[in-house]
C-alpha cells in the first residue's frame, strides 16, 4: 500500500514538472514572438525567421499562435525579396493548416502568394445514409386469366433505406467525380386480379449493391452552401429477392391463401444498369462537409428474367401470379458526412515564375 501511494505521488510530481516545463516553453515562445514582431516592425526582416524557427518547429500551443508565427515569417521573406523562401513557408503553413486563408486586412503581397497555391481539397470520403422510394413501370403484363384482368395491375411503392460510403475526386473547384456504393433495400406491392373471382396481393423485397458513378458540377464553389447538380450512370447487383403474398376470393366459402415467403432470386436479373441524375447542396464545415441531395435513377431494362417467368409453380398455382416485365425507377434522399483531404502545392502556371 505504501508503495502504491509513493508511486501515485511520484507520478503526480512528474506530471506537475512536465506541465511547468511546458508552460515555461510556451511563455518563452510568447516572448520570442513579441520580440520577432518588434524586429519585423524595425525592418530587421531576416532575423525574424531565425528568432521563431525553434518555436515553430516545436509548435505553439494554439493554432492561432502557430499561424501568426508562420505568417510573420512569410511576410519577412516577402519584404526581403526572398520569394522562394516565402513560398516554402506558405507551403508548410498550408500543409499544417490546409484551410488557412489570409484575412481581408492582410497585405496584398500575402494574398497574392496564397493565390499561387492549390488550396481546395483533392478528395473526400464519407458515410452515406438515405431513404428510397421506387416507381414501377410495366412494359408488358402477364397472367393466368384474361388479358383485361392482368392489364389492370397496380403497383404500390414503399419507402425503404440505403447505407454506404461516398468517395469524391475533385477535378477542379467546379467539377467532381463521385462514386457512392451502397446497400439498398427496395420493396413494393403488386395488386392484380388473376381471375374474375379473386385478388392477389404480392409484396416483393429486393436487396441490391448499388454503385452510381456521377459527374458533379458545383454551381457556387466559393460559398459555404454549395448547390450542385450531377449526371451519370449506375450499376445494381442483386443480393437477394423474396416475395410473399395472399390470394383472397370473392366467395366467402373459399378459404384465402395466406402469405408464405418465396425466394425468387433466380427469376431476377443479377445485374441492372441505370441512368442517374442528382441535385442538392454541400454545407462546408471545418475539414469536413455535409452533402444533402436527391437522386433519381432510371432503369434501362426490366428486373425480371423473361425466360424464367413460369419457373415457379407455387406462384402460378397458389397465387395466380406470373411475372410482368417491369422496370423499377428509384427516387432517393441522401445525406453524406465527409472528411476532406488536402494536398497543397504551387499551381502549375506559377511554378518557376517569380
Amino acid at each position: 500500500m505504501n508503495f502504491l501511494k509513493a508511486s501515485i505521488r511520484f507520478f503526480l510530481l512528474l506530471l506537475l514538472f512536465f506541465q511547468t516545463i511546458q508552460s515555461s516553453i510556451a511563455q518563452s515562445c510568447e516572448e520570442l514572438y513579441v520580440r520577432a514582431n518588434a524586429m519585423y516592425l524595425e525592418g530587421k526582416l531576416l532575423q525574424v525567421p531565425l528568432e521563431l524557427a525553434d518555436c515553430i518547429s516545436t509548435g505553439y500551443e494554439t493554432e492561432a499562435k502557430q499561424t501568426a508565427a508562420r505568417r510573420l515569417v512569410i511576410l519577412s521573406y516577402l519584404y526581403s525579396d526572398k520569394l522562394p523562401e516565402a513560398e516554402d513557408e506558405m507551403l508548410y503553413l498550408l500543409k499544417e493548416y490546409p484551410e488557412y486563408k489570409p484575412a481581408k486586412s492582410d497585405p496584398a503581397e500575402l494574398k497574392k502568394l496564397y493565390e499561387k497555391f492549390r488550396t481546395r481539397p483533392i478528395m473526400t470520403f464519407g458515410i452515406l445514409a438515405g431513404l428510397t422510394y421506387n416507381q414501377a413501370f410495366v412494359d408488358q403484363t402477364y397472367g393466368v386469366g384474361k388479358e383485361t384482368l392482368h392489364d389492370a395491375v397496380q403497383y404500390n411503392p414503399k419507402v425503404n433505406f440505403k447505407v454506404g460510403v461516398s468517395f469524391s475526386y475533385l477535378i477542379s473547384k467546379n467539377i467532381q467525380f463521385n462514386i457512392s456504393p451502397t446497400f439498398e433495400n427496395v420493396s413494393f406491392e403488386t395488386v392484380e386480379k388473376p381471375l374474375d373471382f379473386s385478388t392477389t396481393t404480392m409484396t416483393e423485397s429486393q436487396s441490391w449493391l448499388h454503385v452510381p458513378l456521377t459527374l458533379r458540377w458545383i454551381i457556387a464553389p466559393n460559398t459555404q452552401l454549395k448547390p450542385f447538380i450531377g449526371i451519370g450512370g449506375a450499376m445494381r447487383y442483386l443480393l437477394s429477392s423474396t416475395i410473399e403474398g395472399t390470394q383472397s376470393f370473392d366467395e366467402s366459402g373459399i378459404a384465402d391463401i395466406e402469405p408464405s415467403p418465396i425466394d425468387i432470386k433466380d427469376q431476377r436479373k443479377e445485374m441492372l444498369y441505370e441512368a442517374t441524375a442528382q441535385v442538392g447542396f454541400q454545407i462546408k464545415s471545418r475539414m469536413t462537409h455535409w452533402d444533402i441531395f436527391a437522386t433519381y435513377t432510371y432503369a434501362l431494362s426490366s428486373f425480371n428474367k423473361p425466360n424464367n417467368r413460369y419457373d415457379n409453380p407455387e406462384l402460378i398455382f397458389s397465387y395466380g401470379f406470373i411475372d410482368n416485365d417491369t422496370r423499377l425507377n428509384v427516387l432517393a434522399l441522401n445525406i453524406v458526412f465527409s472528411y476532406d483531404f488536402y494536398k497543397p502545392k504551387v499551381l502549375r502556371k506559377y511554378r518557376n515564375i517569380d
